[in-house]
């Protein structure tokens, strides 16, 4: 897939209150299916999230009251804690010192995590396979007021974006959309700066191909070499399996150092309303989410 760049034009970013011009970003159009092509797994998973987008689910609405005085705080390393949603974007210190930086959000589209980089003195690109997701990040930065570039595009190719360009990748849940986590892990080394972070997502190869909830629990049905699942029959998402082995010496044969590997915080994406059988309530049973912090050599 094609990247496409779309650079929001403001004043500097430290001028909050500034007027904001978001430019108008080309795009790709994909001929519509009426049935899943799986060969063209990024294609399939564009379209989903792009369907995401409109619904406006929770991964897709831009934070718009987020409290500056707040950022202060974090900027100086105060709070451990993060009130919600910050408590989204783990471990905290990935915010500690970013005034000033090149910041790559990376299948972070959305208006969230940008908006808390941008809000901090970071200077941001986001890149994500949905237009609908940037329009997102554009929607957080007219909010707010400050500078940000887009680029819709796979994550396994970042193509347009120069070698040692950033200081800072930050990926947000997203991994288990891609076949092959090595070719982001090579397209993040290349573009991240000697001594660069690396935010990773990660899942637990174990949290996939589970039945619903059967009243006492969720059963793990499929052998454990089944790498691919379409989510559910009736969301037209491909997923993918990655062992441990794939994740973790990935990571290390593309020239990063691994310092830190931390589980999603307790009680994220779930709520005491969640039903038997949702997302939330199967995340008590079966945690999936972890991230990497990984500085390239």
């Amino acid at each position: 897939m094609n990247l496409i760049p779309s650079e929001s034009l403001e004043e500097d970013s430290d001028a909050m209150i500034a007027a904001f011009t978001a430019a108008e970003s080309l795009s790709e159009t994909l001929p519509k299916r009426k049935t899943m092509d799986k060969n063209n797994y990024a294609a399939v998973n564009k379209e989903w999230w792009e369907k995401m987008a409109k619904g406006d689910c929770g991964f897709t609405k831009p934070w718009l009251n987020l409290d500056v005085k707040v950022f202060r705080k974090i900027a100086k390393g105060e709070l451990k804690n993060l009130p919600e949603p910050l408590n989204d974007i783990y471990p905290a210190s990935i915010l500690s010192n970013v005034k000033g930086r090149d910041i790559l959000c990376l299948a972070s589209g959305g208006g969230q995590q940008s908006a808390v980089f941008a809000l901090l003195g970071a200077n941001v690109t986001v890149v994500d396979i949905a237009k609908g997701q940037l329009e997102g990040d554009k929607k957080a930065a007219a909010h707010y007021g400050y500078k940000i570039k887009t680029i819709q595009g796979d994550m396994s190719n970042l193509s347009i974006l120069k070698d040692n360009s950033f200081d800072i990748a930050y990926q947000a849940p997203s991994m288990t959309y891609v076949m092959d986590v090595k070719k982001v892990y090579s397209e993040v080394a290349r573009v991240l700066r000697s001594g660069g972070l690396y935010r990773a997502d990660a899942h637990n190869p174990q949290a996939f191909h589970f039945e619903d909830w059967d009243g006492k629990g969720y059963r793990i049905s499929k052998p454990y070499a089944v790498k691919e699942q379409q989510r559910s029959k009736k969301e037209k998402v491909l997923e993918y399996r990655h062992y441990l082995d794939e994740t973790f010496n990935g990571l290390v044969e593309c020239g990063f150092v691994i310092e830190r590997v931390e589980e999603m915080p307790k009680g994220l994406y779930q709520s005491k309303d969640d039903k038997p059988g949702s997302w939330g309530h199967s995340l008590r049973y079966i945690p999936g989410i972890f991230c990497i912090l990984a500085r390239k050599k």
